[in-house]
């Protein structure tokens, strides 16, 4: 059994960097904004990779498997079972985690004070219509399997209360595994890790998620470019240079009226049928993306004094992109959500 203490330094490097990224934003504002979004990019496009990698591996036949990564469905069996600590699951590998969890009353916020990680994993086999082939486990990588999770709150309301959560491989599961093959002293190949890097193991369902996530974000990134050119259009070189008066019903509006909109727009939609289904939930997507696209840029053009013409022209970019963007792909982004 492998038991990790976790400690705050994860947490203090994350506020660390809040206060860094604050810093620079309030003092450079106009190099950070047409860097940040490219920032998020490589970012996003680091920490999906493993996820990118797994749903472009075809799947192969255990009796064609060749030496390189390889995909493989099955249904998974072992020699032995653990029993989770606090739900007691039975099953062939887990991870369990126990966080002390406190609660900050004035800004509805909670915080992890610490926490510790617990594992037990085993070899195990993947069996389906072409084959049995053993999965060889050095490292437990579950992050792609569904966690449960319960939170025992103390006798003081919202004072140190305890958050388990525990991700198991249960033998019978149906999963696909992403890893090496390589052929052992048998003359048979067994699926294995490679530099470093755990086995990927994923259920179906997620697969089918991540691949949906992934072709919502095809159709909407051409106006996500869009957007990026014609708010830096604004903020750099947009010869006109008006003074524009401050319209604090306008402010009110795009900060607070905007997300409230989105809402009861989203709301009503889900509750209604036909065309205006459609029409409520494209307004409502329409408020919310524009609300999260444009709310952190607008606080920070706000606290650097820009000029408020500028301000204006660079939220109706984010307004008329955003509109673009769901007015004329909602139906493809449904119907990929809907299809499986």
């Amino acid at each position: 059994m492998q038991i990790k203490a976790v400690s705050q330094k994860t947490g203090c490097l994350v506020l660390l960097g809040i206060v860094i990224a604050l810093y620079i934003g309030l003092s450079f504002s106009r190099m950070l904004i047409p860097l940040f979004p490219i920032i998020v990019g490589v970012l996003i496009w680091y920490t999906t990779k493993t996820q990118r990698k797994l749903i472009k591996t075809a799947t192969t036949p255990i009796y064609q498997i060749a030496e390189g990564w390889i995909k493989i469905q099955g249904t998974v069996s072992a020699s032995k079972t653990f029993e989770t600590p606090y739900f007691k699951q039975e099953c062939i590998a887990y991870t369990y985690r126990k966080a002390n969890i406190s609660y900050d009353s004035e800004d509805n916020s909670e915080r992890e004070n610490s926490a510790t990680v617990e594992e037990e994993f085993q070899n195990f086999y993947l069996t389906n219509a072409t084959g049995k082939i053993k999965v060889i486990l050095n490292k437990l990588n579950l992050a792609f399997l569904p966690s449960k999770t319960d939170t025992k709150h103390s006798i003081k309301y919202a004072v140190d209360d305890i958050r388990y959560t525990e991700r198991t491989l249960k033998s019978g599961d149906f999963v696909s595994v992403l890893g090496y093959a390589i052929e052992n002293s048998d003359q048979q190949f067994e699926l294995n890790e490679r530099s470093n890097h755990p086995l990927v193991i994923a259920t179906p369902d997620f697969e089918d998620k991540t691949i949906k996530s992934f072709k919502a974000l095809k159709y909407l990134l051409p106006y996500f470019i869009l957007m990026y050119l014609a708010v830096n259009y604004f903020l750099f070189f947009d010869p006109v240079k008006q003074q524009v008066e401050k319209s604090t019903s306008f402010v009110l509006f795009i900060f607070f009226g905007m997300p409230i909109l989105g809402i009861i727009s989203a709301v009503t939609g889900a509750k209604i049928e036909g065309i205006g289904k459609d029409l409520f939930s494209v307004i409502g997507a329409i408020c919310i993306g524009t609300s999260l696209l444009s709310f952190p840029l607008l606080c920070l053009l706000f606290m650097t004094n820009t000029n408020y013409y500028i301000i204006e022209r660079v939220w109706a970019s984010v307004l008329i992109c955003t509109t673009l963007a769901f007015a004329l792909n909602y139906r493809k982004i449904e119907e990929a959500f809907e299809k499986g």
